[in-house]
């Protein structure tokens, strides 16, 4: 059973669950109201442990239970979720880690391996792009009150149409929203992501060998953004999944476990 943890990270505190021993895998989720490592990563990380890792999944700064400080005095940017990232690697010792990002997670990851490559082995990317902010899916995300309803619909949007919405999940979801300073981070953070743009030349630079991921039905971030990605990286490879949404990891935990597994092993 994975353990629930916290640490240190610059000037706040982490939280994370992990499981398992061997080469370090972190897993960063996406930035949909509600998410966190668990809601968005317990379909996986007992399959990966079970592959041979020592696989972690940690909130992002404003997310789940970690710190959420007030956006009047705290950047939620991109550049501070790079920056937790680092400083998360360092804080549990890795001299580097292989990273799975979904989405936002993605652009994270990403933002890493610009920045300090000597902490990233492998990268897995899901999801990964600028969203469609004129989705009904994003619209979704964008217009999130606290409401059972609009939790609802931010999950159907995230996953394929024949997805069976767990309603348990749903509620979680919901409940993290409630937490005091959770929808006020939400809402900087998601205008941070609305406003991003990578340099295409920051990622023409990254060597890694990286492994996109994207499902044929994602309602958030189009499919051809992963074909651009694939276009940019020097050393990328793509595998496309049919029928899925934005949660690969959860709409196919299975094959998505099996084929990332077989990439950072075999490649």
């Amino acid at each position: 059973m994975a353990v629930e943890k916290f640490i240190q990270t610059n000037q706040y505190q982490t939280h994370y669950w992990e499981l398992g021993s061997g080469d370090p895998l972190i897993l960063l989720h996406g930035g949909g109201a509600g998410a966190d490592g668990w809601g968005n990563w317990n379909q996986v990380l007992e399959l990966y442990a079970e592959q041979g890792y020592r696989v972690i999944a940690y909130d992002a700064i404003g997310f789940g239970k970690t710190d959420k400080p007030n956006p009047k005095e705290f950047k939620y940017d991109h550049q501070a979720r790079v920056d937790q990232l680092l400083a998360f690697i360092d804080a549990l010792g890795f001299e580097k880690a292989s990273v799975i990002g979904n989405s936002m997670g993605g652009l994270t990851s990403l933002g890493a391996a610009i920045q300090a490559p000597e902490k990233i082995d492998k990268l897995i990317l899901m999801g990964t792009g600028k969203p469609a902010q004129q989705s009904n899916g994003m619209k979704a995300l964008i217009n999130y009150n606290i409401d059972y309803d609009a939790m609802y619909n931010i999950v159907k949007h995230l996953t394929n149409p024949n997805f069976q919405v767990n309603e348990e999940l749903v509620n979680y979801r919901l409940q993290l929203t409630k937490q005091p300073g959770a929808l006020e981070s939400y809402g900087a953070i998601m205008q941070g992501i609305l406003d991003y743009e990578f340099d295409q030349k920051e990622l023409e630079q990254i060597q890694h060998k990286t492994f996109i991921v994207h499902g044929t039905l994602d309602n958030m971030v189009p499919l051809e953004r992963s074909y651009q990605l694939l276009d940019t990286l020097p050393n990328a490879w793509m595998y496309v999944i049919p029928h899925c949404g934005h949660w690969a990891m959860m709409e196919y935990p299975e094959e998505f476990s099996r084929v990332t597994n077989d990439f950072i092993k075999n490649h």
